[in-house]
């Protein structure tokens, strides 16, 4: 004989939904009444403390980027070769948004927050075959015509200011993700799927370790899981963010809140 715990399971969903309901209502009136009633300087330490840490990640990480580019094209610059200016010419780019550097490593990103620019390195351009480097390019093009690197910077700012709530955290990590799928598709609807699939085999398979620096803001070709299963036509449920992290966040922010309260 068979028991059906579907009702009890049904229930039991009732009753936790229920409970985030009311806890959420309950949250969100404390937030209100804190707001309109609680002491100024405790907002006002609690607003400046959380600008305070975005602005100095903000500027640390600007620092460090510039610093990191300004290195990297110290390097000899070279002209670009006649099918790589073909290419540019051919996606409307002029030559002073795509710079060339001599590097033994595979390099391709997009740098710069308000003028944004293509860095490609000799190195690339000899591992990929003509209809790669176009994959490549159109990626790189697209964070460049979307501010990519300026996007990053800023959630990057909200993740530092906001340390505390791992609901931030995993999207910070999911934004960044979907940046390079949305550039990937892109790159894919121009010069379709086996070239972008063909350029990312070159940059995985390469002997040399991928140059990887810390708090820099770039936007550049890279390989993961989500973008690897894309491309092979795997049909997986997008990522979300996880009910753990915003049963954490929401534990945290009530401790805050309880803080804020004495």
């Amino acid at each position: 004989m068979t028991i059906n715990k579907s009702k009890p399971t049904i229930f039991t969903g009732l009753l936790i939904l229920a409970l985030v309901c009311v806890s959420f209502v309950n949250l969100c009136s404390w937030v209100v009444h804190w707001c309109l009633n609680a002491n100024i300087a405790k907002q006002a330490s609690l607003i400046t403390g959380i600008f305070t840490i975005g602005l100095l990640t903000v500027a640390w990480q600007i620092w460090r980027t510039s610093r990191y580019t300004t290195q990297l094209l110290s390097y000899a610059q070279v002209l670009l070769p006649p099918h790589l200016e073909m290419i540019t010419t051919e996606f409307g780019l002029d030559k002073s948004q795509v710079v060339l550097i001599q590097s033994p490593q595979p390099i391709a990103f997009c740098f710069g927050f308000l003028r944004p620019r293509i860095c490609l390195s000799t190195s690339l351009i000899e591992l990929l075959s003509p209809p790669q480097l176009r994959a490549a390019l159109l990626h790189e093009n697209y964070h460049r015509l979307r501010f990519d690197p300026l996007r990053i910077l800023l959630i990057e700012a909200i993740g530092a200011a906001l340390f505390f709530l791992p609901v931030v955290q995993e999207w910070r990590a999911l934004y960044k993700i979907k940046l390079e799928l949305d550039a990937d598709r892109y790159a894919v609807e121009k010069v379709g799927k086996a070239s972008l699939a063909g350029a990312l085999h070159r940059l995985l398979t390469y002997e040399a370790a991928p140059i990887s620096v810390p708090s820099v803001i770039t936007a550049g070709i890279s390989a993961n899981s989500a973008r690897i299963a894309a491309l092979l036509g795997e049909r997986s449920a997008p990522q979300q963010i996880s009910g753990r992290s915003l049963l954490r966040s929401t534990a945290i922010f009530w401790a805050l809140c309880l803080l804020l309260m004495i």
